[in-house]
């Protein structure tokens, strides 16, 4: 499975979140991409990417919640 994070909307919001799960599992891959084209999304909340599927939350620790529910 691959984790991707905009790099703007880390340096925003979801640094943390990246930081969480970056090499906390051994078969996801946590990626730092340029633009994911959600410029209107990466303004507003932390968000990543997990197979094409956009999932977002209002808090860095709650999407770094919601996303540890996709890995499991």
């Amino acid at each position: 499975m691959k984790i991707e994070f905009c790099e703007k909307n880390l340096d925003r919001f979801s640094k943390s979140a990246y930081k969480a799960l970056k090499g906390e599992y051994e078969d996801v891959k946590v990626k730092k991409d340029s633009c994911l084209k959600e410029c209107r999304l990466c303004r507003t909340e932390p968000f990543a990417r997990v197979k094409g599927e956009i999932i977002r939350a209002e808090t860095p620790k709650k999407l770094v919640k919601k996303l540890e529910k996709r890995i499991k």
